[in-house]
């Protein structure tokens, strides 16, 4: 990528416009012409650097439920148990990480029932007893984008998120932490909706248009619904998708610290304000992993990672932590809703 196409994906990750023609917007911003950012954004996706264009949804406020799964698997079946993970349709991410759980997954589910049912399921198609729930109770961040004009992910917070307890209706939070909000009702007409825009936008001047067509709105209507989604926590982020690791961001540490209860909060926020990381929150401990915060981290390498980790440690006055470096990176997607 040359300066401009890392001016133009800094851009677009989390802010790209709501019109009728974003990439037009984009270009105005840059001072650049609007052909030459839709070229250059279709030529970072057809090269996987973008996953997709669109919306990020909160999948608490359609009605889903998630959880980050941590499993203990023996290491000359680390591979078979991954793939039997990974066929299923709510699993977006799964990582080998350096630790006795060495299988971590995101899963997402219809209803905290079916989410318990496919847990049993694993279990016992595995024979792999040690499959553990960890739903965030608290989230302090989730900001995923990487900020590429300085080199280091950009410095700023946003709340709620795709399988977490995301923002409450729209209301600013008491704090910095926000615990989880009820699911909006949405009609078939809006479940279509949103199974169309999931897909992501083509690198166009009306990437609406054809969304709009199929589902006989006007353009505008397009617009304005995915405004209104944006300002009550349904989209928690409408932009560009990247691959981090295209990027130069080739570890990612999961950084997990024992906290006392009363300081976990004030902990978290201290964690979140740190660029390098992506994603904190209070998650339920353990017997034999007793870490209640977790800090997704990034960064170039593992030993920059490690150092990050520790002055974060530092600034938060925390002494017990261990990073869990990913190793292998089995399946990463995004969930697809209403199929």
């Amino acid at each position: 990528m040359d300066n401009l196409d890392k001016q133009i994906l800094t851009a677009i990750q989390s802010d790209l416009p709501v019109t009728e023609h974003p990439f037009d917007a984009v270009a105005a911003r840059l001072g650049i012409g609007a052909a030459d950012v839709i070229d250059r954004v279709g030529r970072l996706l057809a090269g996987g650097v973008i996953r997709r264009v669109g919306p990020v949804f909160d999948s608490r406020r359609l009605g889903y439920v998630s959880t980050l799964v941590a499993v203990k698997v023996p290491a000359d079946r680390l591979d078979e148990v991954a793939e039997t993970v990974n066929r299923l349709p709510g699993v977006t991410h799964n990582y080998a990480r350096r630790a006795a759980y060495n299988l971590w997954f995101t899963l997402t589910e219809a209803s905290q029932g079916a989410l318990d049912g496919t847990l049993e399921r694993l279990r016992s198609e595995t024979g792999i007893s040690e499959f553990h729930s960890l739903p965030a109770l608290t989230v302090y961040k989730i900001r995923v984008h990487f900020d590429l004009t300085d080199g280091e992910p950009e410095r700023g917070e946003e709340r709620g998120g795709s399988g977490d307890p995301p923002r409450n209706n729209g209301d600013p939070p008491r704090n910095n932490s926000e615990r989880p909000a009820r699911a909006l009702p949405l009609t078939d007409e809006q479940k279509e909706f949103v199974r169309l825009i999931q897909e992501g936008l083509r690198p166009q001047r009306d990437p609406f248009a054809t969304i709009a067509e199929r589902l006989g709105w006007p353009e505008a209507k397009v617009v304005a619904q995915i405004r209104e989604w944006v300002d009550t926590g349904i989209i928690r982020r409408f932009g560009a998708v990247v691959q981090h690791r295209e990027l130069g961001y080739r570890a990612g540490g999961m950084a997990v610290f024992r906290v006392p209860p009363e300081k976990v909060d004030a902990a978290g926020e201290t964690l979140a304000k740190h660029p390098e990381v992506s994603h904190c929150y209070r998650r339920p401990p353990l017997p034999d992993f007793p870490y209640n915060l977790f800090a997704m981290t990034h960064g170039r390498s593992e030993d920059e990672v490690g150092r990050t980790v520790a002055r974060m440690a530092d600034d938060a006055g925390l002494r017990h932590y261990e990073v869990l470096f990913s190793e292998r990176e089995f399946k990463k997607t995004s969930m697809r809703y209403f199929t």
